[in-house]
Protein backbone atom coordinates (compact mmCIF):
# COMPACT_ATOMS: atom_id res chain seq x y z
CA UNK A 1 0.00 0.00 0.00
CA UNK A 2 1.55 3.45 -0.99
CA UNK A 3 1.65 6.42 0.68
CA UNK A 4 -0.86 7.99 -1.30
CA UNK A 5 -3.71 4.98 -0.48
CA UNK A 6 -3.03 6.27 3.35
CA UNK A 7 -3.85 9.82 2.71
CA UNK A 8 -6.88 9.71 0.69
CA UNK A 9 -7.69 12.90 1.84
CA UNK A 10 -4.60 14.68 1.08
CA UNK A 11 -6.03 16.69 -1.62
CA UNK A 12 -8.66 18.53 0.97
CA UNK A 13 -6.08 18.47 3.31
CA UNK A 14 -3.88 20.69 1.58
CA UNK A 15 -6.86 22.95 0.29
CA UNK A 16 -7.80 23.34 3.88
CA UNK A 17 -4.54 24.52 4.77
CA UNK A 18 -4.68 26.90 1.60
CA UNK A 19 -7.06 28.31 3.61
CA UNK A 20 -5.80 29.01 6.80
CA UNK A 21 -2.16 30.15 5.12
CA UNK A 22 -4.29 33.06 2.90
CA UNK A 23 -5.83 34.52 5.80
CA UNK A 24 -2.67 34.52 7.83
CA UNK A 25 -0.91 36.04 4.16
CA UNK A 26 -3.82 38.79 4.63
CA UNK A 27 -3.24 40.03 8.43
CA UNK A 28 0.17 39.69 8.12
CA UNK A 29 -0.24 42.45 4.68
CA UNK A 30 -2.09 45.13 5.53
CA UNK A 31 -1.12 47.48 3.22
CA UNK A 32 -0.68 45.69 -0.02
CA UNK A 33 -2.70 41.53 -1.23
CA UNK A 34 0.51 40.90 -3.22
CA UNK A 35 1.41 38.34 -0.66
CA UNK A 36 -2.04 37.31 -0.04
CA UNK A 37 -2.05 36.37 -3.92
CA UNK A 38 1.41 35.32 -4.52
CA UNK A 39 0.20 32.59 -1.41
CA UNK A 40 -2.66 31.66 -3.23
CA UNK A 41 -1.09 31.42 -6.98
CA UNK A 42 1.70 29.43 -5.57
CA UNK A 43 -0.67 26.96 -3.35
CA UNK A 44 -3.15 26.30 -5.94
CA UNK A 45 0.15 25.07 -8.03
CA UNK A 46 1.13 22.73 -5.55
CA UNK A 47 -2.44 21.76 -4.94
CA UNK A 48 -3.05 20.96 -8.53
CA UNK A 49 0.37 18.70 -9.03
CA UNK A 50 -0.76 16.88 -5.88
CA UNK A 51 -4.03 16.07 -7.04
CA UNK A 52 -2.53 14.88 -9.97
CA UNK A 53 -0.45 12.50 -8.10
CA UNK A 54 -2.70 11.69 -5.31
CA UNK A 55 -4.43 8.85 -7.25
CA UNK A 56 -5.97 6.28 -4.93
CA UNK A 57 -8.22 3.16 -5.18
CA UNK A 58 -10.50 2.91 -1.84
CA UNK A 59 -13.55 3.38 0.18
CA UNK A 60 -13.88 4.94 3.99
CA UNK A 61 -15.91 5.77 6.89
CA UNK A 62 -18.09 2.57 5.92
CA UNK A 63 -18.82 3.53 2.36
CA UNK A 64 -19.39 7.43 3.01
CA UNK A 65 -16.17 8.57 1.28
CA UNK A 66 -14.47 7.04 -1.77
CA UNK A 67 -11.04 7.43 -3.54
CA UNK A 68 -11.78 6.24 -7.10
CA UNK A 69 -11.15 7.15 -10.68
CA UNK A 70 -14.07 10.01 -10.98
CA UNK A 71 -12.87 11.88 -7.93
CA UNK A 72 -9.65 12.05 -8.89
CA UNK A 73 -10.26 13.45 -12.35
CA UNK A 74 -12.92 15.74 -10.69
CA UNK A 75 -10.44 17.51 -8.19
CA UNK A 76 -8.19 18.20 -11.01
CA UNK A 77 -11.03 20.13 -12.49
CA UNK A 78 -11.97 21.54 -9.64
CA UNK A 79 -8.78 22.68 -8.96
CA UNK A 80 -7.73 23.80 -12.12
CA UNK A 81 -10.84 25.82 -12.43
CA UNK A 82 -9.81 27.39 -9.10
CA UNK A 83 -6.27 28.38 -9.85
CA UNK A 84 -7.32 30.32 -13.25
CA UNK A 85 -10.49 31.59 -11.19
CA UNK A 86 -8.18 33.20 -9.65
CA UNK A 87 -6.02 34.24 -11.54
CA UNK A 88 -8.34 36.73 -13.65
CA UNK A 89 -8.94 37.94 -9.78
CA UNK A 90 -5.79 39.44 -9.46
CA UNK A 91 -6.54 42.70 -11.34
CA UNK A 92 -10.30 41.71 -11.92
CA UNK A 93 -12.13 42.30 -7.93
CA UNK A 94 -14.72 45.28 -8.06
CA UNK A 95 -14.35 44.94 -4.03
CA UNK A 96 -11.97 46.79 -1.68
CA UNK A 97 -8.08 45.84 -0.39
CA UNK A 98 -9.28 44.81 2.95
CA UNK A 99 -11.63 42.12 1.28
CA UNK A 100 -9.68 40.06 -0.91
CA UNK A 101 -8.56 38.06 1.98
CA UNK A 102 -12.24 36.86 2.84
CA UNK A 103 -12.45 36.26 -1.20
CA UNK A 104 -9.81 34.06 -1.49
CA UNK A 105 -10.69 32.04 1.58
CA UNK A 106 -14.29 31.85 0.83
CA UNK A 107 -13.24 30.91 -2.96
CA UNK A 108 -10.98 27.83 -1.61
CA UNK A 109 -14.04 27.13 0.70
CA UNK A 110 -16.29 26.65 -2.08
CA UNK A 111 -13.55 24.17 -3.84
CA UNK A 112 -13.05 22.03 -0.57
CA UNK A 113 -16.86 21.77 -0.64
CA UNK A 114 -17.40 20.57 -4.32
CA UNK A 115 -13.84 18.21 -3.20
CA UNK A 116 -16.07 16.41 -0.74
CA UNK A 117 -19.08 16.37 -2.98
CA UNK A 118 -17.46 14.58 -5.68
CA UNK A 119 -15.51 11.60 -3.48
CA UNK A 120 -19.28 11.14 -1.00
CA UNK A 121 -21.07 8.00 -1.73
CA UNK A 122 -23.22 8.78 0.99
CA UNK A 123 -26.46 11.05 0.84
CA UNK A 124 -25.42 12.97 3.99
CA UNK A 125 -22.00 13.72 3.00
CA UNK A 126 -23.07 14.98 -0.33
CA UNK A 127 -25.57 17.13 1.47
CA UNK A 128 -22.81 18.73 3.57
CA UNK A 129 -20.39 18.93 0.59
CA UNK A 130 -22.95 21.02 -1.29
CA UNK A 131 -24.03 23.28 1.38
CA UNK A 132 -20.27 24.32 2.21
CA UNK A 133 -19.57 24.84 -1.14
CA UNK A 134 -23.27 26.78 -1.43
CA UNK A 135 -22.42 28.82 1.56
CA UNK A 136 -19.06 30.11 0.21
CA UNK A 137 -20.94 30.72 -2.65
CA UNK A 138 -23.23 33.17 -1.78
CA UNK A 139 -20.67 35.07 -0.12
CA UNK A 140 -18.78 35.11 -3.17
CA UNK A 141 -21.59 36.40 -5.07
CA UNK A 142 -22.57 39.37 -2.50
CA UNK A 143 -19.17 40.37 -1.18
CA UNK A 144 -18.68 44.03 -4.13
CA UNK A 145 -21.20 45.05 -1.40
CA UNK A 146 -20.80 48.87 -2.75
CA UNK A 147 -22.69 47.53 -5.63
CA UNK A 148 -26.38 46.94 -5.70
CA UNK A 149 -26.34 44.43 -8.66
CA UNK A 150 -24.01 42.62 -6.20
CA UNK A 151 -26.31 42.49 -2.86
CA UNK A 152 -29.26 41.79 -5.17
CA UNK A 153 -27.64 39.29 -6.74
CA UNK A 154 -26.40 37.77 -3.87
CA UNK A 155 -29.85 37.71 -1.90
CA UNK A 156 -31.15 35.76 -4.67
CA UNK A 157 -28.47 32.95 -5.22
CA UNK A 158 -29.64 32.75 -1.32
CA UNK A 159 -33.34 32.33 -1.36
CA UNK A 160 -33.44 30.13 -4.63
CA UNK A 161 -30.42 27.91 -3.22
CA UNK A 162 -32.35 27.39 0.13
CA UNK A 163 -35.30 26.38 -1.33
CA UNK A 164 -33.39 24.20 -3.78
CA UNK A 165 -31.58 22.75 -0.68
CA UNK A 166 -34.92 22.62 1.00
CA UNK A 167 -36.17 20.55 -2.24
CA UNK A 168 -33.01 18.52 -2.25
CA UNK A 169 -32.80 17.63 1.52
CA UNK A 170 -36.67 16.58 1.27
CA UNK A 171 -35.59 14.01 -1.65
CA UNK A 172 -32.83 12.39 0.76
CA UNK A 173 -35.38 12.08 3.60
CA UNK A 174 -37.66 10.07 0.95
CA UNK A 175 -34.90 7.94 -0.45
CA UNK A 176 -33.67 6.96 3.19
CA UNK A 177 -37.56 6.53 4.42
CA UNK A 178 -37.76 4.46 1.17
CA UNK A 179 -34.45 2.32 1.35
CA UNK A 180 -33.78 2.49 5.09
CA UNK A 181 -30.15 3.20 3.57
CA UNK A 182 -28.22 6.53 2.64
CA UNK A 183 -24.88 5.02 0.95
CA UNK A 184 -25.43 4.98 -2.75
CA UNK A 185 -24.59 0.99 -2.82
CA UNK A 186 -27.18 0.56 -0.05
CA UNK A 187 -29.60 2.59 -2.48
CA UNK A 188 -28.59 1.06 -5.77
CA UNK A 189 -29.63 -2.30 -4.50
CA UNK A 190 -32.78 -1.31 -3.33
CA UNK A 191 -33.52 0.89 -6.51
CA UNK A 192 -32.55 -2.49 -8.30
CA UNK A 193 -34.60 -5.08 -5.70
CA UNK A 194 -37.77 -2.04 -6.61
CA UNK A 195 -37.53 -3.17 -10.76
CA UNK A 196 -37.30 -6.70 -9.86
CA UNK A 197 -39.66 -9.01 -11.73
CA UNK A 198 -42.82 -9.79 -9.23
CA UNK A 199 -41.40 -6.47 -7.10
CA UNK A 200 -44.09 -3.64 -5.33
CA UNK A 201 -43.12 -0.27 -6.66
CA UNK A 202 -40.92 1.68 -4.43
CA UNK A 203 -43.10 5.20 -4.20
CA UNK A 204 -40.85 6.96 -1.81
CA UNK A 205 -37.44 5.90 -3.45
CA UNK A 206 -39.44 7.34 -7.03
CA UNK A 207 -40.58 10.52 -5.73
CA UNK A 208 -37.00 11.10 -3.84
CA UNK A 209 -35.56 10.51 -7.03
CA UNK A 210 -37.20 13.07 -9.33
CA UNK A 211 -36.85 15.64 -6.32
CA UNK A 212 -32.81 14.68 -6.11
CA UNK A 213 -33.25 15.32 -9.88
CA UNK A 214 -34.88 18.66 -9.45
CA UNK A 215 -32.29 20.00 -6.55
CA UNK A 216 -29.38 18.94 -8.80
CA UNK A 217 -30.90 20.58 -11.85
CA UNK A 218 -29.89 23.72 -9.99
CA UNK A 219 -26.70 23.21 -9.81
CA UNK A 220 -26.65 22.61 -13.27
CA UNK A 221 -28.75 26.05 -14.23
CA UNK A 222 -31.14 23.21 -15.85
CA UNK A 223 -34.29 24.99 -16.95
CA UNK A 224 -36.48 25.71 -15.46
CA UNK A 225 -34.25 25.36 -12.24
CA UNK A 226 -32.27 28.37 -14.17
CA UNK A 227 -33.44 31.07 -12.96
CA UNK A 228 -31.14 32.16 -10.52
CA UNK A 229 -28.38 32.26 -13.62
CA UNK A 230 -28.34 35.38 -15.31
CA UNK A 231 -29.00 38.01 -12.43
CA UNK A 232 -26.19 36.10 -10.51
CA UNK A 233 -24.13 35.93 -13.68
CA UNK A 234 -24.84 39.78 -14.14
CA UNK A 235 -24.45 41.00 -10.44
CA UNK A 236 -21.47 38.81 -8.73
CA UNK A 237 -18.19 40.24 -9.79
CA UNK A 238 -17.14 38.77 -13.36
CA UNK A 239 -14.33 36.33 -11.45
CA UNK A 240 -16.83 35.26 -9.47
CA UNK A 241 -19.36 34.54 -12.28
CA UNK A 242 -16.65 32.48 -14.24
CA UNK A 243 -16.07 30.39 -10.82
CA UNK A 244 -20.05 29.69 -10.60
CA UNK A 245 -19.87 28.86 -14.25
CA UNK A 246 -17.63 26.09 -14.51
CA UNK A 247 -16.95 24.87 -11.65
CA UNK A 248 -20.07 24.41 -9.50
CA UNK A 249 -21.01 22.90 -12.93
CA UNK A 250 -18.58 20.44 -12.89
CA UNK A 251 -19.13 19.44 -9.31
CA UNK A 252 -22.96 18.95 -9.83
CA UNK A 253 -22.61 16.60 -12.96
CA UNK A 254 -20.35 14.32 -11.03
CA UNK A 255 -22.87 14.59 -8.33
CA UNK A 256 -25.47 13.65 -11.05
CA UNK A 257 -22.72 11.03 -12.18
CA UNK A 258 -23.25 9.67 -8.65
CA UNK A 259 -26.40 9.54 -8.19
CA UNK A 260 -28.35 8.60 -11.46
CA UNK A 261 -26.05 6.61 -13.26
CA UNK A 262 -25.01 4.70 -10.27
CA UNK A 263 -27.59 5.02 -7.46
CA UNK A 264 -30.39 4.97 -9.52
CA UNK A 265 -29.43 3.02 -12.58
CA UNK A 266 -32.27 0.64 -12.67
CA UNK A 267 -34.78 4.02 -12.06
CA UNK A 268 -34.00 5.21 -16.04
CA UNK A 269 -37.20 4.92 -16.51
CA UNK A 270 -38.04 7.60 -13.86
CA UNK A 271 -35.53 10.26 -14.21
CA UNK A 272 -34.41 9.88 -18.15
CA UNK A 273 -37.62 11.73 -19.41
CA UNK A 274 -37.46 14.01 -16.92
CA UNK A 275 -33.26 14.59 -17.88
CA UNK A 276 -34.29 14.51 -21.98
CA UNK A 277 -37.24 17.43 -21.33
CA UNK A 278 -34.48 19.30 -18.94
CA UNK A 279 -32.17 18.68 -22.10
CA UNK A 280 -34.75 19.92 -24.78
CA UNK A 281 -35.04 22.91 -23.03
CA UNK A 282 -31.78 24.25 -21.60
CA UNK A 283 -30.25 24.26 -24.80
CA UNK A 284 -33.61 26.12 -26.55
CA UNK A 285 -34.20 28.37 -23.82
CA UNK A 286 -30.39 29.26 -23.58
CA UNK A 287 -29.86 29.81 -26.88
CA UNK A 288 -33.16 31.60 -27.83
CA UNK A 289 -32.64 34.07 -24.62
CA UNK A 290 -28.94 34.82 -25.27
CA UNK A 291 -29.74 36.01 -28.41
CA UNK A 292 -31.45 39.58 -27.19
CA UNK A 293 -29.22 40.27 -24.47
CA UNK A 294 -27.30 43.63 -24.72
CA UNK A 295 -24.89 42.14 -21.43
CA UNK A 296 -22.15 40.44 -22.18
CA UNK A 297 -22.46 38.34 -18.40
CA UNK A 298 -25.85 37.87 -18.95
CA UNK A 299 -25.15 36.46 -22.77
CA UNK A 300 -22.54 33.79 -21.16
CA UNK A 301 -24.99 32.97 -18.11
CA UNK A 302 -27.55 31.94 -21.10
CA UNK A 303 -24.70 30.14 -22.87
CA UNK A 304 -24.03 28.21 -19.83
CA UNK A 305 -27.51 27.25 -19.88
CA UNK A 306 -27.45 26.23 -22.99
CA UNK A 307 -24.00 24.40 -22.62
CA UNK A 308 -25.31 22.21 -19.36
CA UNK A 309 -28.08 21.13 -22.38
CA UNK A 310 -25.45 20.27 -24.68
CA UNK A 311 -23.27 17.89 -21.37
CA UNK A 312 -26.98 16.32 -20.14
CA UNK A 313 -27.52 15.19 -23.63
CA UNK A 314 -24.11 13.36 -23.80
CA UNK A 315 -25.36 12.54 -19.62
CA UNK A 316 -28.05 10.17 -21.13
CA UNK A 317 -25.68 7.92 -22.58
CA UNK A 318 -24.68 4.26 -21.41
CA UNK A 319 -22.95 4.45 -18.27
CA UNK A 320 -19.03 4.47 -19.03
CA UNK A 321 -19.69 6.53 -22.75
CA UNK A 322 -21.91 8.88 -20.65
CA UNK A 323 -19.54 9.62 -18.14
CA UNK A 324 -16.70 9.13 -20.16
CA UNK A 325 -18.02 12.15 -22.71
CA UNK A 326 -19.68 14.52 -19.72
CA UNK A 327 -16.12 14.67 -18.17
CA UNK A 328 -14.29 15.14 -21.31
CA UNK A 329 -16.45 18.33 -22.24
CA UNK A 330 -16.10 19.70 -18.36
CA UNK A 331 -11.93 19.76 -19.44
CA UNK A 332 -13.20 21.75 -22.27
CA UNK A 333 -15.82 23.87 -21.07
CA UNK A 334 -13.86 25.30 -18.24
CA UNK A 335 -11.04 26.21 -20.25
CA UNK A 336 -13.46 27.89 -22.71
CA UNK A 337 -15.77 29.63 -20.58
CA UNK A 338 -13.08 30.67 -18.19
CA UNK A 339 -10.97 32.21 -21.44
CA UNK A 340 -14.37 34.31 -22.26
CA UNK A 341 -14.41 35.39 -18.86
CA UNK A 342 -10.62 36.46 -18.59
CA UNK A 343 -11.56 38.51 -21.85
CA UNK A 344 -14.43 39.93 -20.50
CA UNK A 345 -12.36 41.02 -17.29
CA UNK A 346 -9.99 42.47 -19.26
CA UNK A 347 -12.16 44.84 -20.95
CA UNK A 348 -14.61 45.63 -18.55
CA UNK A 349 -11.79 46.91 -16.10
CA UNK A 350 -10.42 48.90 -18.96
CA UNK A 351 -13.47 50.32 -20.40
CA UNK A 352 -16.10 49.85 -17.35
CA UNK A 353 -18.67 48.75 -19.40
CA UNK A 354 -20.32 45.35 -19.57
CA UNK A 355 -22.11 46.33 -22.54
CA UNK A 356 -22.04 43.69 -26.11
CA UNK A 357 -21.92 47.29 -27.98
CA UNK A 358 -18.94 48.36 -26.16
CA UNK A 359 -16.95 45.74 -27.74
CA UNK A 360 -17.12 47.16 -31.36
CA UNK A 361 -14.12 47.58 -32.99
CA UNK A 362 -12.44 45.52 -30.20
CA UNK A 363 -9.92 43.62 -32.87
CA UNK A 364 -8.19 47.22 -33.45
CA UNK A 365 -7.76 47.92 -30.17
CA UNK A 366 -6.07 44.90 -28.94
CA UNK A 367 -6.31 42.47 -31.33
CA UNK A 368 -4.48 39.61 -28.91
CA UNK A 369 -7.47 40.37 -26.35
CA UNK A 370 -10.12 39.79 -29.36
CA UNK A 371 -8.41 36.91 -30.91
CA UNK A 372 -8.22 35.17 -27.31
CA UNK A 373 -12.14 36.07 -27.02
CA UNK A 374 -12.72 34.68 -30.46
CA UNK A 375 -11.08 30.85 -29.91
CA UNK A 376 -13.16 30.40 -26.71
CA UNK A 377 -16.42 31.42 -28.27
CA UNK A 378 -15.72 29.31 -31.48
CA UNK A 379 -15.11 26.84 -28.83
CA UNK A 380 -18.18 26.61 -27.43
CA UNK A 381 -19.89 26.87 -30.14
CA UNK A 382 -17.97 23.69 -31.16
CA UNK A 383 -16.07 24.75 -34.56
CA UNK A 384 -13.24 22.77 -35.49
CA UNK A 385 -10.52 22.20 -34.65
CA UNK A 386 -11.02 23.59 -31.34
CA UNK A 387 -11.92 21.60 -28.53
CA UNK A 388 -15.22 22.10 -27.95
CA UNK A 389 -16.06 20.72 -31.61
CA UNK A 390 -14.20 17.05 -30.54
CA UNK A 391 -16.45 17.92 -26.94
CA UNK A 392 -19.75 18.01 -28.28
CA UNK A 393 -18.80 15.10 -30.74
CA UNK A 394 -18.47 12.56 -27.85
CA UNK A 395 -21.10 13.89 -26.23
CA UNK A 396 -23.81 13.39 -29.38
CA UNK A 397 -21.88 9.94 -29.92
CA UNK A 398 -23.26 8.53 -26.24
CA UNK A 399 -26.52 10.01 -26.45
CA UNK A 400 -26.41 8.61 -30.23
CA UNK A 401 -25.22 5.24 -28.51
CA UNK A 402 -28.58 4.49 -26.47
CA UNK A 403 -30.48 5.71 -29.89
CA UNK A 404 -31.28 9.57 -28.97
CA UNK A 405 -31.03 10.42 -32.80
CA UNK A 406 -33.43 12.93 -32.17
CA UNK A 407 -32.03 14.35 -29.41
CA UNK A 408 -28.78 14.35 -31.11
CA UNK A 409 -30.67 16.28 -34.11
CA UNK A 410 -31.85 18.91 -31.64
CA UNK A 411 -28.35 19.93 -29.99
CA UNK A 412 -26.97 20.05 -33.14
CA UNK A 413 -29.81 22.37 -34.64
CA UNK A 414 -29.37 24.51 -30.85
CA UNK A 415 -25.80 24.16 -32.15
CA UNK A 416 -26.55 26.32 -35.08
CA UNK A 417 -28.68 28.58 -33.30
CA UNK A 418 -25.84 29.41 -30.76
CA UNK A 419 -23.63 30.52 -33.89
CA UNK A 420 -25.91 33.30 -34.37
CA UNK A 421 -25.43 35.01 -31.24
CA UNK A 422 -21.52 33.93 -31.11
CA UNK A 423 -20.80 34.83 -34.45
CA UNK A 424 -22.29 38.45 -34.10
CA UNK A 425 -20.09 39.11 -31.09
CA UNK A 426 -16.80 38.10 -33.31
CA UNK A 427 -18.31 40.50 -35.90
CA UNK A 428 -18.70 43.08 -34.05
CA UNK A 429 -15.18 43.15 -32.67
CA UNK A 430 -13.32 42.61 -35.99
CA UNK A 431 -16.11 44.24 -38.47
CA UNK A 432 -18.57 46.82 -36.86
CA UNK A 433 -17.34 50.37 -36.15
CA UNK A 434 -16.35 52.17 -32.96
CA UNK A 435 -19.31 54.51 -31.39
CA UNK A 436 -15.90 56.43 -30.03
CA UNK A 437 -11.97 56.43 -30.15
CA UNK A 438 -11.44 54.50 -27.01
CA UNK A 439 -7.40 54.48 -25.89
CA UNK A 440 -5.48 51.06 -26.05
CA UNK A 441 -6.62 48.45 -23.63
CA UNK A 442 -4.06 47.09 -21.56
CA UNK A 443 -4.11 43.72 -20.36
CA UNK A 444 -2.38 42.48 -16.65
CA UNK A 445 -0.25 39.54 -16.83
CA UNK A 446 -2.53 37.46 -14.91
CA UNK A 447 -4.70 37.55 -17.51
CA UNK A 448 -2.81 37.35 -19.97
CA UNK A 449 -1.11 34.63 -18.76
CA UNK A 450 -5.21 32.75 -18.09
CA UNK A 451 -6.01 33.30 -21.89
CA UNK A 452 -2.90 31.82 -22.76
CA UNK A 453 -3.35 28.55 -20.80
CA UNK A 454 -6.63 28.18 -21.52
CA UNK A 455 -6.22 28.89 -25.81
CA UNK A 456 -3.57 26.58 -25.44
CA UNK A 457 -5.54 23.80 -23.97
CA UNK A 458 -8.39 24.46 -26.65
CA UNK A 459 -6.29 24.18 -29.06
CA UNK A 460 -4.65 20.98 -27.73
CA UNK A 461 -7.64 19.05 -26.85
CA UNK A 462 -9.14 20.13 -30.08
CA UNK A 463 -5.91 18.87 -32.26
CA UNK A 464 -4.57 15.72 -29.72
CA UNK A 465 -7.50 14.85 -27.56
CA UNK A 466 -6.87 10.87 -27.51
CA UNK A 467 -4.02 10.87 -24.58
CA UNK A 468 -7.23 12.76 -22.23
CA UNK A 469 -9.40 10.45 -23.39
CA UNK A 470 -7.76 7.28 -22.98
CA UNK A 471 -7.43 8.05 -19.24
CA UNK A 472 -11.12 9.06 -19.01
CA UNK A 473 -12.13 6.26 -20.92
CA UNK A 474 -10.16 3.63 -18.22
CA UNK A 475 -11.61 5.52 -15.33
CA UNK A 476 -15.35 5.08 -16.83
CA UNK A 477 -14.71 2.01 -17.68
CA UNK A 478 -13.73 0.96 -14.01
CA UNK A 479 -16.53 2.80 -12.87
CA UNK A 480 -19.01 0.61 -14.97
CA UNK A 481 -17.37 -2.35 -15.97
Amino acid sequence: MNAMTLMPFSVEIAVACLIVAVLVADMLSLKSSKALWTVYVAGIVLVLALAIVARGEGSYFNGAYTADGLSWIAKIVLVMGAGLAGGISLRGLPILRKYHGAYAALLLGATLGMMILVSSKDLLTMYVGLETSAISLYGLTALAKSEDLSLEAGIKYLVIGALSSGILLYGLALVYAGTGATTLDAVRVAAAASVAPGASPNLLLDIGAILLLLGVGFKLSMVPMHVWTPDVYQGAPTPVAAFISVVSKSAGFVFAIRLFTFAFADLRSIWEPLVMVGAVLSMTVGNLAAIPQRSMKRLLAYSSISQAGYILVGFLGTGASGTNAVMFYLFIYTLSNLAAFAAVVAFSNAVGSDELDAYSGLARREPVLALGFTFALLSLAGIPPLAGFIGKFYLFAAAMERGYTWLVVVAALNSVVSLFYYLTLIKRMYISEEAAPRAKIVISFPVKAVLLLSCLGIFWLGILPGSLLKLLGAVSTSLFP
